[in-house]
């Protein structure tokens, strides 16, 4: 369950291989190559953009830093970027919630759980853990325990969705215009 402890170190860090909050799409093209895809993610807004490294879904700010990070896990498996450039691997699924929350106590992470009851704006029959492994970073970890194909409750809730957000900014500085365009959409 090589996966499940690469999320824990997620909650742990606040780093999912070379994607951490704040950096620089240069360094994640560097780290894995060009992206599969990309795409504006308001049709009004040139920027943000998501971007696609296999299964996950980055999205990066105008200055091209991390913005957030969404890791899917409703599949059966998941293609990861790496280990090297141009590389990718497969991860399991499901990881289940029994089996994130020991991996987490493992890595030493601090979390906090919050249940769909508590939270009026989120699904029902969910709950979300959320940690804060540095500043102006959050990590949640999102379960939901029905298949989604036959609707039924689940034993042990599946995780849903994985996700990192933050960032150091708040509003990105001008780009430098001296410089050539990174096909991007500068």
């Amino acid at each position: 369950m090589e996966f499940v402890r690469e999320l824990a170190r997620l909650a742990a860090t606040g780093r999912f291989g070379a994607f951490h909050a704040g950096v620089h799409l240069s360094e994640v093209v560097a780290a894995y190559g060009e992206p599969e895809w990309s795409g504006r993610v308001d049709r009004e807004e040139r920027w943000p953009h998501w971007f696609g490294y296999g299964g996950l879904q980055p999205v990066f700010c105008r200055c091209r830093r991390l913005d957030a990070l969404y890791v899917p896990a409703r599949h059966e498996e998941l293609t990861l970027p790496g280990p090297g450039r141009g590389e990718s691997r497969s991860a399991s699924l499901p990881v289940t919630g029994t089996q994130l929350t020991a991996a987490l106590e493992e890595a030493g992470a601090t979390f906090r759980t919050r249940w769909s009851e508590d939270a009026p704006d989120e699904l029902p029959d969910q709950w979300t853990l959320y940690a804060e492994p540095a500043p102006h970073t959050v990590v949640t970890f999102t379960f939901w325990n029905r298949d989604p194909e036959e609707g039924t409750p689940k034993e042990d809730w599946p995780l849903y969705q994985a996700g990192l957000s933050g960032s150091d900014h708040t509003e990105c500085p001008e780009p430098d215009r001296s410089l050539p365009d990174d096909g991007y959409g500068a």
